[in-house]
């Protein structure tokens, strides 16, 4: 068994650097951790080699927060010139970031769930499927700070064009009938 997870591992780290990424990571250990959940480490089979190596914990708090500086990085030249900069950009940060708007994203536009490694009971209960979750926003925040320590800014912003991240966010509001919301206009009203 320990030698299905290590084929596990290894597919899903190559078929998300191919799909997702378009580049490599340097440090392989940094993306199974990302891609690693709490279930899957802790199988008994697990491969004893890597369990020092550590699963996604920490990195989804980092990459959350890596997340929201690329966001007000891409806002911040937009929107710095205008008197209420400070309140547009953040609007725009907190919708790119919302929880139910990275799991719908990881879910539906980049499958995240087929690159996640996960434990076997939550893969036969397809835990991610599940509308009460949000699991793979932690997933999709875990990969993001892994890109980081791996990549720094420049490979998050690479995986955000790939993924056409803020277009992509932008769609899934119209198809659930939400008006696009231009934050600039809102606040000079």
């Amino acid at each position: 068994m320990t030698d299905i997870w290590k084929e596990i591992l290894e597919k899903n780290c190559v078929n998300i650097e191919r799909d997702l990424l378009g580049f490599s990571f340097d440090d392989r250990n940094l993306l199974i951790r990302a891609l690693l959940r709490k279930a899957a480490h802790k199988d008994k089979e697990f491969p004893v080699e890597l369990k020092d190596n550590g699963f996604q914990n920490g990195l989804d708090t980092f990459g959350d927060k890596v997340l929201d500086f690329a966001i007000f990085d891409h806002f911040m030249d937009i929107f710095l010139s205008d008197r209420n900069s400070e309140k547009i950009i953040n609007g725009h940060r907190e919708w790119y970031s919302q929880n139910a708007i990275l799991q719908n994203f990881s879910l539906n536009s980049i499958t995240l769930h087929n690159y996640v490694v996960w434990g076997i009971d939550e893969y036969d209960k397809k835990i991610w499927d599940k509308s009460t979750t949000k699991i793979l926003a932690d997933c999709f925040e875990a990969l993001v700070g892994a890109i980081y320590k791996d990549q720094n800014m420049t490979g998050v912003k690479k995986m955000l064009e790939k993924t056409d991240f803020f277009d992509t966010i932008d769609e899934l509001r119209f198809r659930n009938g939400q008006n696009k919301i231009d934050f600039h206009i809102i606040e000079r009203k």
